[in-house]
């Protein structure tokens, strides 16, 4: 299979997606909703390249796209780069304030106040509803259509399924969606709507509130890390490496007072 991209031969395999080779040949294609390890999805239209196949060429979204066979592909033309200079503007209108589209409109040119602004504080990527089926409870979806499209629980009510894991505020490339750990509950928060609360455990140790209370074994099958051993649940992290260095003191620094060592922790 030959691969020419941007007038240079490069490796691939069959089934490689386009932005997969690029990115291992060191060529960079913006993306919005595409995040390795989950299905892509082509929504934000960001990655759009132009690609000759059997002597046709056409617009495809790199994320997506699955190589076959010889094929030339083309990652930066003026017509590429007006595609996502418009996709940029329209998307700016819907999240105002977004960093990341601000530098993008920097690298292409693009005017963010072109456009009306629509604040609807999401360029619906989808990347939190599918992460949230990946990891967390299945809690997150996209209902709705056409513009109307939004993201939201079922029935937009609070979902007792949501473990808390946060993935979904994480992997937010606008940010909207907040988590916050108040009265030991933690909140998430979609476009400032509550979707889900979720109790907190509390320290055995130091009697902080530190995660949610939820069943991690369900939590590492989902991420597929199955043989992996359960973290102790009943201190948090902190007051967990305090003990495993405790542990190791004694066992390998006998000759060392623990009170010595407590001190000079708390100092």
């Amino acid at each position: 299979m030959k691969i020419i991209m941007d007038g240079k031969e490069v490796m691939a395999e069959p089934g490689q997606t386009i932005v997969e080779v690029a990115r291992r040949n060191g060529i960079d294609i913006p993306t919005l909703c595409h995040v390795p390890g989950l299905e892509p999805a082509g929504m934000c239209r960001v990655c759009t390249v132009e690609l000759t196949e059997h002597r046709r060429t056409r617009l495809v979204t790199s994320c997506n796209y699955p190589l076959r066979g010889d094929a030339e592909i083309h990652t930066d033309t003026p017509r590429l780069r007006q595609g996502r200079k418009m996709a940029i503007e329209l998307l700016s209108s819907r999240c105002p304030g977004s960093t990341v589209l601000k530098d993008l409109a920097d690298r292409y040119g693009a005017d963010v106040n072109r456009f009306p602004a629509d604040d609807k504080g999401c360029i619906m990527c989808g990347l939190c509803a599918r992460v949230c089926e990946r990891v967390g409870g299945n809690v997150l979806s996209l209902s709705g259509r056409g513009v109307e499209i939004t993201v939201d629980t079922f029935m937009g009510r609070l979902s007792p399924d949501c473990i808390g894991c946060g993935a979904c505020a994480q992997i937010c490339p606008v940010n909207a969606i907040r988590i916050e750990d108040i009265d030991g509950f933690r909140r998430v928060l979609v476009k400032g709507k509550e979707t889900s609360r979720i109790p907190l455990r509390r320290c055995t140790s130091c009697g902080i509130y530190f995660g949610p209370v939820i069943d991690l074994n369900l939590v590492m099958n989902r991420a597929g890390e199955s043989g992996v051993p359960v973290p102790n649940v009943s201190v948090c992290p902190s007051c967990s490496r305090r003990n495993l260095a405790r542990r190791l003191l004694e066992r390998h620094f006998e000759q060392y007072e623990i009170a010595a060592f407590e001190a000079a922790v708390e100092s």
